[in-house]
């Protein structure tokens, strides 16, 4: 009876963890919009949406595609030095439905594909998550990279930006000065260092090093590959594409369409940046950064919601409609 109440227990508590995983993405993705637009009358909001140019949007669409199929190319690259020589199809299919997992459980998409690909191409689910991990890390680095390139070509504009809103330059100065920063960043490195230290016989925290291990071990691996040049060909694919997915939909709007390729990039990379919040595919961030930052160009805040919600919804339904269609091929892979 104990085992049976143990187990209840613990299905109890997987049920609560998936609801929770579920749940609160989607509930703070909701409350953002709902403050976001509790003042917008949608009917403007769809008189704008009607005048814009439908055809632009859907020509955005492919270079989305192709950013998260370069992905897949990438993904390879990845694997092949761990020696694994996965299908591309597989990866490009399982990259697509991760995706559109992703808006049902903000980051079980990563998961969901990882799998995919360990299960399809026999290939340890360790190995396949650590490269996945890898091509995150590539990301972020190539977000920040972004952004630092957005800010030096408009420094003076974010300056005069920082100028008018003394209030916020002056927080974040108050940030950097307050001991309670530096205190919080040393109290977080000491609690790493003394768990990993003293704790290391816990079964978790062995997991993690092993795993840390496993991943700096493939690193390795990965950082002698002939293949370089085809790395940073196809990163520079990805968000080469990412970018015109993005960019595109400026000039379907008469409100945008003149704002310029500088503006382009700090809404993109202000987007980007929002994606590191887990959320439904984005939902609720994704608005928030953009409006920002049309709002920095003089955009109204009625037309840069409207931007916000057509461009999100349409390109959100591309995805979701992508990721089925992954999902289907690979049902039809293992069938055969």
């Amino acid at each position: 009876m104990e085992e049976t109440g143990n187990g209840i227990a613990s299905k109890k508590s997987s049920l609560l963890n998936k609801l929770i995983k579920t749940i609160l993405p989607l509930a703070l993705g909701i409350v953002i919009l709902y403050f976001l637009f509790r003042d917008i009358d949608f009917k403007e909001v769809w008189i704008i949406l009607k005048e814009a140019n439908w055809g632009i949007l859907l020509i955005s669409l492919p270079f989305g595609l192709l950013g998260n199929t370069i992905r897949g190319y990438r993904w390879e690259l990845f694997l092949k030095p761990l020696g694994y020589n996965p299908k591309v199809s597989t990866l490009n299919y399982a990259t697509y439905g991760g995706y559109a997992i992703n808006f049902a459980l903000p980051r079980a998409g990563e998961l969901w594909k990882t799998g995919a690909v360990s299960k399809e191409e026999n290939i340890p689910f360790t190995k396949a998550f650590g490269t996945m991990l890898l091509d995150r890390i590539f990301d972020t680095f190539t977000v920040l990279t972004i952004t630092l390139f957005a800010f030096i070509f408009n420094m003076q504009f974010f300056i005069d930006q920082l100028k008018e809103r003394k209030k916020a330059l002056e927080s974040i100065i108050e940030i950097l000065q307050s001991p309670l920063f530096y205190i919080g960043i040393g109290a977080a490195i000491i609690t790493t260092y003394i768990v990993l230290k003293y704790f290391s016989e816990n079964i978790i925290v062995r997991k993690i090093k092993e795993f840390t291990k496993g991943i700096i071990l493939d690193m390795k691996a990965i950082w002698k590959m002939d293949t370089k040049g085809r790395l940073l060909l196809y990163t520079i694919g990805i968000w080469g594409s990412y970018f015109l997915y993005f960019y595109i939909t400026f000039f379907a709007f008469d409100f945008t369409k003149d704002l310029g390729f500088t503006a382009g990039l700090i809404a993109f990379a202000l987007s980007s940046i929002s994606m590191g919040v887990p959320s439904n595919g984005g939902l609720g961030p994704w608005q928030v950064a953009v409006v920002a930052a049309l709002a920095l160009y003089g955009v109204s805040g009625l037309e840069a919601k409207a931007f916000a919600v057509g461009v999100f919804g349409l390109q959100s339904l591309w995805v979701i409609l992508c990721g089925f269609f992954g999902m289907g091929m690979l049902s039809l892979k293992k069938s055969k």
